[in-house]
């Protein structure tokens, strides 16, 4: 007797291997995608301030690490500020060793800032030397 309509052994078989291959590549996707997600800096600027003296003025600011990433250091590359005489940038490499997850950066403009001056601050961020822009306004007592 002859049977109509069945599915053979094997069509049966390589769809099931085939639905095991697709499923493993959707988690391994997720997988990587979270991963490398959770190992990027998440990073806010807080208590930002100019105090000036005469025609310096210097700038105060804390870098606060926000996300589940440890960092080990951050160094200053590069900062941008708008002063009364225009923008100016510095270039001080400066290490602001981390206490905790915050850490404390202080640069002298020779130039005077206005409260609610827009900064532009390049960091590296390690581990992983990834480098980030980070924007702010500084009050000025």
């Amino acid at each position: 007797m002859r049977r109509f309509g069945g599915v053979p052994p094997i069509v049966t078989v390589l769809v099931v291997i085939a639905s095991i291959v697709a499923a493993s590549l959707v988690a391994w996707f997720l997988w990587t995608s979270t991963r490398s997600a959770t190992q990027q800096p998440v990073l806010e600027v807080t208590n930002a301030y100019a105090s000036c003296t005469g025609s310096t003025c210097a700038v105060s600011f804390t870098v606060r690490n926000v996300g589940a990433l440890q960092i080990t250091s951050i160094t200053l590359e590069e900062i941008s500020c708008e002063t009364t005489s225009g923008p100016s940038t510095l270039t001080p490499n400066l290490s602001c060793p981390p206490s905790g997850q915050a850490a404390s950066c202080r640069v002298t403009f020779s130039a005077t800032i206005n409260d609610g001056a827009s900064c532009t601050a390049r960091l590296r961020v390690d581990p992983g030397s990834s480098r980030v822009a980070l924007g702010f306004k500084v009050v000025r007592p």
